[in-house]
């Protein structure tokens, strides 16, 4: 019988499962304000980000352009966001977030925090910003090799 090949590290699987957790959660919580799955990602970051073009709120999301263009065009139909073509550029459009999406996006922010609180429970300051970093060295690492393969 042939050795089955083992992961060197189970991490990204962990972090795959808390992200869909919290996904999960986030998009059953989010229904009550009309926000589809996935949603409240693009609407958090376009309220973080006023002004922010397609290309941008792609690499932000780490996302590809068709999710992207389905996304804004759902969030425009519900009034979540407007876009204005750029200044300088006519060929681009910049979005940015509606006085509905202004209205909901503490209550986004106050989930995330909440299931922050939980992801953190039983940490102190050092073991959060110890986390916090490891992690973004991760996404670092890696940031450069999934740019080149989406051709950003």
């Amino acid at each position: 019988m042939k050795k089955i090949t083992s992961l060197d590290d189970y991490i990204l699987r962990e972090i795959g499962a808390l992200s869909r957790c919290i996904n999960f959660m986030s998009d059953v919580k989010f229904k009550e304000i009309k926000l589809q799955k996935g949603q409240f990602m693009f609407l958090t970051r376009i309220c973080e980000n006023p002004g922010v073009n397609q290309v941008e709120l792609s690499n932000l999301l780490k996302v590809d352009k068709t999710t992207t263009t389905k996304a804004i065009q759902k969030l425009m139909e519900a009034d979540y966001i407007n876009r204005k073509r750029d200044d300088s550029d006519k060929r681009m459009w910049r979005l940015y977030p509606s006085e509905k999406a202004q209205k909901i996006y503490p209550f986004i922010i106050g989930e995330e925090n909440k299931y922050i609180q939980i992801c953190f429970c039983d940490f102190d300051e050092r073991e959060k910003k110890s986390a916090y970093e490891s992690v973004k060295k991760m996404r670092e690492n890696i940031e450069g090799v999934w740019k080149k393969t989406k051709n950003f």
